[in-house]
C-alpha cells in the first residue's frame, strides 16, 4: 500500500517540477539540523546538552550521521521506496536517541518537536501505515522522556506539561491531520482519473484509458514480446437499436463489456472506444503466445442479454515490441481488418500481419 502512495506522490512532484527541491530541501534540513546539533556540544552556548564522555560520544555520532545522510540527499537521485522508509526509521531513532542524551527533561521533550518532520515526511510520501508506525514511536518516547523527568529528574508533571503537550500536538496530531487531508485529496484524483478514463455504460476502458493503459503495458513489456490489438464491432447494432430501443441496446453492450472481461487476462486490456466497437489489446510473450491468443478470439462467442448469439466483425493485427509505441498505426490497421470482415458480410474474423507480412483471412 506505502509502496504505491510513495509512486504517486513521486510522479506528482515530478509532473509538477518539485521532486528536486524536495529533495535539496530534505538535504539541507539534515544538515543544518546536524550544524545546529553541533552547539549543544559546548556547554558554554547550551547547558541542557549531552553531559558525560558516553552522552556526548552517541550525540556527536548522531550529529555526524546527519550531515552524512543530508550530504547523501543532495548527491543522489530521488531514492526508492525502500530508502525512503530508512531514511524515516533513522530520522525518528537518531532524533529520539539524541533528545535523550540531553541533560534536563524540557531539553528532551524540546528536541522531539524535530519528530514533526519525519511525520510529515510519512505522511505526504509513505501512506498511513508508516505514519501509524512514526506516531506511535514518537507518542512512546514523548511519554518515556515526561516518565524519566517527573521519576529520576525531579520534574513536576504540571511544568513538564508545558512542553510534552505541544509536542504531542506538534509530532503526532499535525501529521495525522495532514495525512488523513492528503489521503482524501488523493482518493479524490484517483476517483476523478478513474472516471476520466472509463466508459460510463459498461466500465470498460474509453479511448483515454486505452491509450494511457496501452502505453504503460508497453513499457512493460520485454523486448521480443509481441502486443496484440483486436477491435470487435457489432453487426446489425443500428437496426438493434432501431427496433428494440436503446436500452435494449445499451443492456447489450453491457452483457457483451462483461463477455470480453471474462475473455482476457488480468494484465490485458478490453475498452470501449464508441458507439458499439471494442478494442482488446494483450501483451503477449512470443509468436506461439500470440497464435494461441488470435485462436482464442477467432473461437470468440458473444451473447446478448437474451443469450442469443450476436453476430460480429473482428481486426486483429499486432506489433513487436521495439522503441516507442504507435498505437494510432496498430489500431488504425486493426480498425481496416474490421471492415474488411464487416464487407464480407460480418460474423468473420480478419487477421492483418504488421507492415512487411502478408495478410491472412480467417472465419
Amino acid at each position: 500500500m506505502g509502496e504505491r502512495e510513495f509512486a504517486i506522490a513521486t510522479a506528482v512532484l515530478r509532473a509538477t517540477g518539485y521532486l528536486n527541491a524536495i529533495r535539496i530541501f530534505i538535504g539541507v534540513a539534515c544538515i543544518s539540523l546536524g550544524l545546529l546539533s553541533s552547539l549543544e556540544q559546548i556547554q558554554s552556548i547550551q547547558p541542557l546538552g549531552p553531559h558525560g564522555l558516553l552522552a556526548r560520544g552517541v550525540h556527536l555520532l548522531l550529529l555526524l550521521s546527519a550531515l552524512l545522510i543530508g550530504g547523501l540527499w543532495l548527491a543522489r537521485p530521488w531514492p526508492g521506496y525502500q530508502r525512503a522508509v530508512a531514511f524515516a526509521v533513522w530520522g525518528d531513532v537518531a532524533l529520539a536517541v539524541s533528545g535523550a542524551t540531553l541533560a534536563a527533561p524540557e531539553a528532551r521533550l524540546a528536541a522531539t518537536v524535530y519528530m514533526c518532520l519525519i511525520g510529515v515526511f510519512a505522511a505526504v510520501l509513505l501512506g498511513y501505515r508508516v505514519l501509524f508506525l512514526h506516531c506511535g514511536f514518537a507518542t512512546a518516547t514523548i511519554l518515556a522522556f515526561t516518565w524519566v523527568g517527573v521519576q529520576f529528574d525531579g520534574g513536576r508533571p504540571a511544568e513538564l506539561s508545558l512542553y510534552f503537550m505541544p509536542a504531542l500536538t506538534t509530532v503526532v496530531v499535525m501529521p495525522a491531520i495532514a495525512a488523513m487531508v492528503i489521503e482524501g485529496t488523493r482518493r479524490s484524483l484517483s476517483a476523478t482519473a478513474y472516471a476520466a478514463n472509463r466508459d460510463s455504460l459498461t466500465g470498460l476502458l474509453n479511448r483515454r484509458g486505452l491509450y494511457a493503459e496501452t502505453g504503460t503495458t508497453w513499457a512493460r513489456s520485454p523486448r521480443g514480446s509481441v502486443l496484440a490489438v483486436v477491435v470487435i464491432d457489432l453487426d446489425g447494432f443500428k437496426r438493434l437499436n432501431d427496433d428494440h430501443g436503446h436500452g435494449t441496446g445499451d443492456a447489450t453492450l453491457q452483457v457483451v463489456a462483461a463477455q470480453l472481461t471474462k475473455l482476457i487476462r488480468t494484465r490485458d486490456i478490453a475498452a470501449r472506444i464508441g458507439g458499439d466497437e471494442f478494442v482488446l489489446v494483450a501483451s503477449l510473450l512470443d509468436d506461439h503466445d500470440l497464435d494461441s491468443f488470435v485462436r482464442r478470439v477467432q473461437a470468440l462467442r458473444l451473447r446478448d442479454p437474451r443469450g442469443l448469439f450476436l453476430s460480429f466483425s473482428v481486426g486483429i493485427t499486432w506489433e513487436h515490441v521495439d522503441g516507442v509505441v504507435d498505437l494510432d498505426s496498430i489500431l488504425h490497421r486493426a480498425d481496416d481488418a474490421m471492415y474488411r470482415a464487416k464487407r464480407v458480410g460480418g460474423g468473420t474474423v480478419v487477421v492483418v500481419e504488421p507492415p512487411g507480412a502478408e495478410e491472412q483471412a480467417a472465419v
